[in-house]
């Protein structure tokens, strides 16, 4: 029986634009330290990050409460060396991302998909009015900052805009009030579902796994990519 990635407890929150969360998520990840033969492994005996995050109303995100590297069946001694190789942000992103209701899976995985130049997404801004692409840019904002990221950016790379758009859409939906009202999930769960075809083969989650994995590649990818670019 696969391990179950994230837990959640405490009682429900309410954040904008409509977004339920639980406050308190205890989490198990699969991370990599460096394993000489992890595909002989099942993702119960690799290496895991077991860590707490608590959501601080003060903060408007998820804070880490605790955090350790449990190396399971692989043959490594966790040392600083190997601990300056762990990606705790990235790591604690993918916890937050699983511990988001169900129904806002598409939405978040348009940023997964769009990431990796090998997808092709059939969905673009100009499918929604523009009182539902305001509201979705400012669940993806407020998506971004639970997750301890730059929301901004995650915007402009979930919808595909550049930044100074993704920047004026943020301004209008403050503006809306999207920003801080909490009364938008009836919406939000609608505009999720015009979403959800586009990316349905990414966005059930049963495999929440393989998009954490995908979404890794793509970002690493990315980075050798950047870094080449940097270097000429």
């Amino acid at each position: 029986m696969q391990e179950k990635l994230v837990s959640l407890s405490g009682r429900n929150l309410m954040v904008p634009p409509g977004l339920s969360l639980k406050p308190i998520i205890n989490a198990s990840i699969p991370v990599s330290v460096g394993d000489p033969d992890p595909y002989a492994r099942t993702v119960e005996e690799i290496a895991h990050a077991e860590f707490r995050l608590e959501y601080s109303e003060t903060s408007g995100r998820y804070e880490i409460a605790s955090f350790g590297i449990d190396r399971r069946r692989v043959p490594i001694e966790i040392t600083g060396a190997l601990w300056r190789t762990i990606r705790v942000h990235e790591t604690i992103r993918d916890a937050i991302g699983l511990a988001l209701p169900a129904w806002t899976y598409p939405i978040t995985m348009l940023r997964a998909v769009r990431s990796n130049p090998n997808n092709e997404i059939d969905f673009y801004t100009d499918d929604l009015s523009d009182e539902d692409g305001l509201l979705l840019a400012a669940l993806i904002y407020r998506i971004g900052q639970i997750s301890n990221e730059k929301p901004a950016l995650a915007v402009a790379e979930a919808l595909g805009l550049k930044q100074r758009t993704a920047t004026n859409w943020i301004q209008r939906a403050r503006t809306a009030g999207y920003m801080d009202s909490v009364v938008h999930e009836k919406d939000l769960r609608r505009i999720a579902s015009i979403i959800e075809p586009k990316v349905s083969f990414l966005a059930t989650p049963e495999e929440a796994e393989a998009i954490v994995a995908r979404h890794r590649e793509a970002t690493r990818k990315a980075r050798e990519t950047n870094g080449d670019r940097r270097s000429v």
